[in-house]
């Protein structure tokens, strides 16, 4: 399967295995101790160890789910600024006092004045290559995407996607389709109804995931990367992913198989 990387960062196998003994202590103080649908054990030290080298000043989270990684870009960064983002934040089981959060859309923030050292993390599941452009317009030049996945997997498009020139075909379920179709009759009728309504398109088009096929996708993307590197898995994971950091159980997680062989092909862009 076609793999691409750019300007790999001199991250030794060494540093990995030094910080996974030291993470793997964090790690027992999560305060989810089980995150279905949300970051695991790979998941969260690929993001804890690109934060700790990159080590920003102000850190963007786009997506917070249930708050596990508000904890750990908040553990990881003590002295960062953190703002966290979600169009639903009913669903946070952890809420930092230190945090400010916001639930309008990244797209809509101020980020006039901005660090230039700022990092943006990417876990919303909204199309890659938007967000790719909305980061470029606000000059945020350091990037995590979490959740990167190839031409099988995912339900938006990625940067995978891009590179690999396949397009994403949302495959909806009926249950899928009519609850869309209530969100934009919902939208309609206030539209009708009452004066001055704004109809909210972001909800239709979170629904509305197909991007199509186009190879200048990833001509537009490559031109403007400095720095794109997927973060290899604890374990051989597939043909298509960096060399794994573990070739054996050299260090004793305590936790399940399955969690340590989840990936997601966490990538790390830096902007030129």
């Amino acid at each position: 399967m076609k793999y691409f990387s750019k300007n790999i960062p001199d991250w030794q196998i060494e540093e990995y295995v030094k910080e996974l003994k030291i993470f793997k202590e964090i790690y027992k103080q999560r305060p989810i101790k089980f995150n279905n649908h949300g970051m695991m054990f790979p998941h969260m030290f690929a993001t804890y160890f690109i934060l700790k080298k990159v080590n920003p000043s102000f850190v963007i989270e786009s997506g917070v789910f249930r708050g596990q990684s508000t904890w750990l870009i908040e553990k990881t960064l003590p002295n960062a600024k953190i703002l966290s983002i979600d169009i639903d934040l009913n669903q946070r089981e952890y809420i930092s006092k230190k945090v400010e959060y916001s639930d309008k859309d990244f797209k809509y923030q101020n980020f006039s004045n901005i660090p230039h050292d700022t990092l943006i993390f990417f876990d919303d599941h909204v199309n890659h290559y938007e967000r790719l452009k909305q980061a470029k317009f606000f000059n945020i030049k350091n990037i995590i995407f979490e959740d990167n996945y190839n031409d099988e997997n995912g339900d938006f498009y990625t940067l995978k996607h891009a590179y690999q020139n396949v397009g994403f075909n949302h495959k909806y379920t009926l249950l899928s389709h009519i609850k869309t179709f209530y969100i934009f009759l919902v939208e309609t009728l206030k539209k009708i109804f009452l004066k001055n309504y704004y109809f909210s398109n972001d909800k239709i088009l979170f629904r509305l995931r197909d991007h199509k096929k186009n190879e200048n996708d990833f001509k537009n993307i490559e031109k403007n990367i400095e720095t794109y590197f997927e973060f290899p898995p604890l374990y051989k994971h597939s043909e298509d992913c960096t060399a794994p950091i573990l070739t054996n159980n050299e260090i004793d997680f305590e936790i399940s198989k399955k969690e340590l062989l989840s990936y997601n092909y966490i990538t790390f862009v830096q902007l030129i």
